[in-house]
């Protein structure tokens, strides 16, 4: 990443509406940025993408002139360095059930002194090496990358105030799907009681003066998150594709 505060500064401001890429290809990435989305999330999570990969869809969405965050695999020290040592904007990161996992996650996102991201200064983060600031470097490579965890079961949301007082984080973003699962509707992704306490968390989350983020299909979701205080809105790529191609499809073959 050549270091850039934009990011983080315009997600104070407004809600900004990013896209999941779940396929391991930099031009589908591109492709996305181009768009006119305010971010892409690339998802190595539930994506088949390797650390090559990853790093190859960071740089084509910064080249479209958007930022790109990486959902981690895991909550693990070396899925997110070297999610940030790709030069991403920021990682987001699964699972996050208690205060514990939170400075877990915090931890490797940083450099010393504030955490334990490993140094180098051979990475495209620090410009393979080019980086002309060194003095500074840590310093602003830790305020400007953006640190996003999921808040995705029972269990984070009833711990979801010590989630927040753990601090380090800039975005708590709410998974429907699996807080679907965990609450026991997995079924029912739309359930009325899920949305009902995903509302009470970006409420609690925007009121404690977190950025607040969730997952959403449509436009009117879309609506409703941003009234309750989301500013970090994610949707995904393919439904959009699916969606399309079918419609076509449906058509074309009754004209057949």
């Amino acid at each position: 990443m050549i270091i850039d505060t934009s990011f983080k500064s315009r997600l104070r401001e407004k809600p900004l509406i990013g896209c999941l890429v779940t396929f391991a290809s930099p031009g589908l990435t591109e492709f996305t940025a181009h768009l006119g989305f305010d971010f892409t999330l690339i998802d190595s999570e539930h994506g088949a993408m390797d650390s090559a990969a990853i790093e190859d869809m960071v740089r084509a969405s910064q080249a479209a002139g958007v930022p790109a965050m990486v959902r981690v695999p895991y909550n693990r020290p070396e899925y997110i360095r070297r999610a940030l040592d790709s030069g991403a904007n920021g990682v987001q990161v699964p699972l996050v059930n208690s205060a514990t996992d939170a400075v877990a996650a915090v931890t490797p996102s940083n450099f010393p002194p504030e955490g334990e991201r490993g140094v180098a200064f051979l990475t495209r983060a620090a410009q393979y090496g080019m980086e002309r600031e060194r003095a500074t470097y840590f310093k602003r490579a830790n305020e400007a990358k953006v640190l996003s965890l999921h808040i995705e079961t029972v269990e984070a949301v009833q711990n979801l105030d010590e989630i927040l007082a753990a601090g380090g984080a800039d975005v708590y973003f709410v998974g429907p799907g699996d807080l679907a699962v965990s609450m026991g509707f997995g079924h029912d992704p739309n359930n009325a009681e899920v949305w009902h306490t995903i509302e009470t968390c970006i409420r609690t989350i925007a009121a404690r003066g977190f950025v607040a983020g969730t997952l959403v299909a449509d436009v009117a979701r879309t609506q409703d998150v941003i009234a309750w205080g989301a500013r970090y809105i994610v949707t995904a790529i393919s439904p959009f594709i699916i969606q399309g191609a079918g419609a076509y499809l449906r058509a074309a073959k009754r004209a057949t």
